[in-house]
């Protein structure tokens, strides 16, 4: 069967504002209430941390999600230390950054993800989830009620690679067994389309025009009209 269609998540279907500066900043002030550094401030400090950024897009922390959070503690302890937090404080407010970051009352979807996928499950699509995320992808999906429309997740941070690391898409198919993906859909260049494209996937770039996507769209209920029905073939 054709019928899958690979999903990017955070930025895609759903976000946390600010992401996980956002969440090291909020975690800051619990600690600190006269804490005045600024997301903007804080992600450049972060952006080494996390193994999507490194040259070779892999990893050896699949072992425990404890395994995989405590680089990004320390990066997040270190960087709060240039604002002024003592070694104790820094440390407590990184910890508490990764359940902020978890927390689902901090999470939404974009708006028009629930009723795309529902319109094109309805109309024969299978929809799967790739992410460069952390090992907890699949709570955060069921958290915000899109667990009955999604077949499988697969995380990076579970997986040991990164998008656009051809070796993670070759995950992908494998599990996928006889049903074979078509499109790749996300809102990265470099992750999500240009990833599509090594593995021979057609892509959607979603909130901005691109020459390297096949199709880019300004909405997500754009994607249906791209991407058509299987059932009226």
């Amino acid at each position: 069967m054709e019928n899958v269609l690979i999903w990017d998540f955070e930025g895609t279907l759903a976000v946390r504002p600010g992401r996980f500066a956002g969440a090291l900043a909020d975690a800051a002030k619990i600690v600190d209430p006269g804490f005045s550094g600024s997301t903007a401030a804080l992600r450049p400090l972060l952006s080494p941390a996390f193994p999507w950024h490194s040259k070779e897009l892999r990893h050896d922390r699949t072992g425990s999600a404890d395994a995989w959070w405590a680089e990004i503690e320390s990066y997040s302890k270190e960087a709060l230390k240039q604002f002024g937090f003592s070694n104790a404080s820094a440390e407590k407010a990184a910890g508490l950054a990764r359940s902020t970051y978890l927390d689902i009352a901090g999470w939404k979807l974009i708006d028009g993800a629930l009723k795309t996928l529902g319109t094109l499950s309805g109309c024969g699509w299978i929809h799967i989830i790739m992410s460069n995320f952390a090992p907890e992808l699949d709570e955060i999906v069921d958290g915000l009620g899109l667990s009955p429309l999604i077949a499988m997740s697969f995380s990076s941070a579970r997986i040991g690679l990164e998008k656009p690391h051809e070796g993670f898409f070759r995950h992908v198919f494998e599990q996928l067994g006889e049903s074979r993906a078509v499109w790749m859909i996300g809102d990265n260049v470099h992750a999500d389309i240009q990833g599509a494209r090594t593995v021979g996937l057609k892509s959607v770039l979603v909130w901005k025009p691109s020459d390297e996507a096949d199709h880019a769209v300004s909405a997500l209920p754009q994607v249906v009209d791209v991407v058509g029905c299987p059932r009226l073939r």
